[in-house]
C-alpha cells in the first residue's frame, strides 16, 4: 500500500474524458495500490480509478491535468468492423 501518497488525497482535482472537472471522494487500499472513487458534478456521477494509473496519467478515462473530451478509439480491428458493417447493413 502507498502510504507515502502526498499527491492524490481527499477533494483533489480530477478531470474525466466525458465528465469534466470533479474531485476525489475518497481512497480504498487495495493491495499495493490504492482505489480512488471520483464525483463529478456537471454530470452527476461518480467513477473509479486505480491511484497508480491516475498518478502515471496512464488511466484512459481519468487524469489530474485537464484532457480533451473524447473518449479513446474503438479497438475493433478492420475486417472485424468489415465483418459487422456486411452484417448489419453497413454504414451509411
Amino acid at each position: 500500500m502507498n502510504t507515502l501518497n502526498k499527491t492524490v488525497q481527499q477533494f483533489t482535482t480530477v478531470y474525466h474524458v466525458e465528465y469534466g472537472k470533479g474531485k476525489v471522494v475518497s481512497l480504498t487500499p487495495r493491495q499495493k495500490d490504492q482505489l480512488v472513487m471520483c464525483f463529478f458534478p456537471k454530470a452527476n456521477t461518480h467513477d473509479w480509478c486505480l491511484l497508480s494509473a491516475l498518478e502515471t496519467g496512464t488511466d484512459d478515462y481519468m487524469s489530474l491535468q485537464p484532457i480533451k473530451h473524447e473518449a479513446p478509439k474503438d479497438n475493433l480491428s478492420d475486417p472485424l468492423q468489415q465483418a459487422l458493417d456486411n452484417l448489419f447493413g453497413g454504414r451509411r
